[in-house]
């Protein structure tokens, strides 16, 4: 949790200030608006020895991690983006590491009383009034229900933030960083080389290259392991999707009412405003008499009939809401600094605010609509509870129909290709589907990759018939057909693959040949131009790296790096291969390890390096205790985690 938030905190707008002054914890809703397999939010998503991880906690820190990608991305954002980057199992991850981290505290028996944590809290300026004293339990309370947390889940996130520093404190104690160590990092950190590079891509001596029959026979035959196929399996399957069953429900009006009625907390809300801003920052660009005039005339342009959205985006100098033309969206009392919530809490909808100023700088505020605390409205709410409605009923139906599919398989022999696809043909939301042969971590279309699915796959027998398996779009009934063994193939099969490796390996012998015979003509009498100029290539050159690089334009680099520093000044080296190109380069620049910068900087390096070992330590303690813990995930919650994969055709 901790590390998903603290990696989000630079990404993050002005309007949460207070919050990230406060804690470091995530909140949200519900995760995709819909609870996966009819779980609920006590139920766990991962068991890290007897402590559980309930879905709930994984759905409030999930949104709150997706807000946060939203206000840095503005409008660019899609929770498709969140989930193609990882970032629901970086978020599960987290929060597994955190129960690792207090069944790790138990076992050094570190404990935080509740006094430590009252203490922490009454630390933290957001629940300071102006002398300094507590707001009161009544502020208290609103300022973390406008941000959907209640007191537990705070003052619970508080106390693990505790025990996780107490537990990190315990294992540096145990570190010792080595004088050598610390050079060695001081000099990685200071010791950079410049360069200036031709790259010569290999393709340019394709022509030149010619491959005789035999000659591609010996280089497959040498190098045939490379090409060895591994074990692949088709299968026959069922898909029983939940949204094609939705047609089939029916939500009546009563029982709509009878869910909004049973579940008033889902539907009360604080009161809220939705407005937006333009800000202007104060510095050594900008005085305060300037940012406010600048405001002044803005609103007076808004007056006469500028757009306040266009203008927003045009000079607003707040990054989160800058692409949305200043808007804010819907925010509660305790959310924004005081000077803002109080303009926009005085103002009706329509109007003009500002400028005002706070610490941020001066703003220009309008408010665009305006939501009293109380109950949503059942007009308001009621699409709301048909779709959960529907989605909850949809999903419970698609697993019980999986169930009594597979069992009918099983019971009636139904495992041959016919049985199956009649099968299909006469239940609504079921299709057939065979695949394309398919190994253990290919992808398979309209699944997915390294999913439950293909481990299913792989471990069932030739003629068996799977348990429904959870995938992304519903549920399958799997029946593997086929078992292709791991072979060497024939050269015939793979014979364009070997021919462009072998090629490839060719071009890059001349490409590196003509660098040495250049390099050779500029020790001779050539400048590095001339040689530009004979190959018809640009000097491209570097910025200063170290030897992690990147190296310019080549990226990572490594050997042109390491030799780059064993140069001085004014030395050539190459031509060496990277990637399809041969390079030749000449050291620009060169910053050597200085003794005395050296110890002046010994301790803080040593300190760094101290953080990095404890970094490492932490790394190497979760993943052993996530052995002996037996961490286990909720299948299901694995399955609706994975990016959405391609469609498929029913066969």
């Amino acid at each position: 949790m901790l590390k998903v938030f603290r990696d989000n905190l630079k990404y993050l707008s002005w309007v949460l200030w207070l919050v990230i002054a406060v804690f470091i914890l995530f909140v949200f809703q519900s995760f995709g608006g819909a609870k996966i397999g009819g779980s609920t939010a006590s139920d766990a998503a991962a068991t890290v020895g007897s402590y559980k991880v309930t879905y709930g906690d994984f759905e409030r820190t999930y949104r709150q991690a997706e807000e946060n990608l939203r206000r840095a991305y503005g409008q660019q954002f899609t929770p498709e983006m969140a989930r193609q980057t990882g970032l629901p199992m970086q978020v599960l991850d987290s929060l597994v590491n955190d129960k690792i981290m207090l069944a790790e505290a138990e076992r050094m028996g570190i404990r935080v009383a509740d006094e430590e944590v009252r203490r922490y809290i009454l630390s933290l300026p957001v629940f300071l009034d102006a002398e300094g004293g507590f707001v009161g339990e009544e502020t208290y309370r609103q300022i973390l229900r406008s941000n959907g947390l209640t007191v537990d889940d705070f003052e619970a996130s508080v106390r693990q933030d505790l025990l996780n520093r107490r537990v990190e404190s315990v294992l540096s104690q145990n570190l010792f960083v080595s004088d050598q160590e610390v050079e060695e990092a001081y000099r990685e950190r200071v010791e950079r080389a410049k360069i200036r590079f031709l790259q010569l891509p290999a393709d340019r001596f394709a022509s030149e290259v010619a491959l005789t029959p035999d000659e591609v026979t010996a280089f497959f035959d040498t190098n045939s392991e490379d090409y060895r196929i591994p074990e692949k399996r088709v299968v026959e399957y069922l898909l029983i999707e939940p949204s094609l069953l939705q047609d089939s429900l029916e939500i009546t009006d009563e029982e709509i009412r009878a869910y909004y009625d049973q579940r008033p907390d889902e539907f009360t809300q604080d009161e809220q405003v939705q407005a937006r801003h333009i800000l202007l920052r104060v510095g050594a660009d900008r005085s305060a008499e300037e940012a406010e005039s600048e405001l002044t005339a803005l609103r007076q342009q808004i007056e006469a009939g500028a757009d306040f959205a266009v203008l927003a985006g045009e000079v607003s100098e707040d990054p989160g809401s800058k692409s949305r033309g200043g808007d804010l969206g819907f925010f509660g009392r305790g959310q924004m600094v005081p000077e803002f919530e109080e303009a926009a809490f005085s103002a009706q909808p329509g109007d003009l605010v500002g400028p005002i100023r706070s610490d941020f700088g001066y703003h220009l505020i309008q408010v665009l609509d305006r939501q009293e605390a109380g109950l949503l409205p059942f007009e308001q709410a009621s699409d709301r509870v048909r779709s959960q409605m529907l989605g909850d009923r949809s999903r419970t139906l698609a697993e019980s129909k999986a169930s009594e599919l597979a069992d009918r398989i099983r019971a009636e022999d139904l495992g041959d290709p016919e049985a199956l696809r009649a099968l299909a043909d006469g239940e609504s939301g079921v299709t057939f589907h065979t695949s394309d042969p398919f190994g253990r971590d290919d992808n398979v279309a309209g699944i997915g990759r390294a999913t439950a699915f293909s481990v299913t796959a792989f471990e069932l027998e030739t003629g068996n018939v799977s348990d429904p398996v959870r995938v992304a779009r519903g549920w399958a009934v799997i029946a593997l057909r086929e078992v292709q063994e791991p072979r060497i193939p024939e050269l015939e099969e793979v014979r364009a693959e070997v021919e462009t490796a072998l090629g490839t390996e060719r071009q890059l012998v001349l490409a590196r040949e003509r660098l040495a015979a250049a390099r050779e003509a500029l020790a001779a009498d050539k400048t590095f131009e001339d040689l530009a100029t004979e190959l018809n290539l640009e000097i491209e050159e570097s910025t200063p790296f170290g030897s992690a690089g990147p190296v310019g334009s080549l990226g990572q680099a490594s050997e042109v790096a390491a030799a780059a520093l064993a140069l001085e000044t004014g030395d050539l080296g190459g031509p060496l291969l990277h990637e399809n190109s041969a390079i030749l380069f000449e050291v620009t620049e060169r910053q050597r390890f200085d003794s005395v910068a050296f110890a002046e900087a010994r301790e803080q390096t040593r300190a760094t390096v101290r953080e990095q070992k404890l970094n490492l330590m932490i790394g190497s303690l979760l993943a052993q205790r996530r052995e002996e813990l037996d961490v286990r995930y909720d299948s299901q919650l694995l399955e609706s985690l994975q990016p959405t994969a391609e469609p498929v055709t029913g066969t």
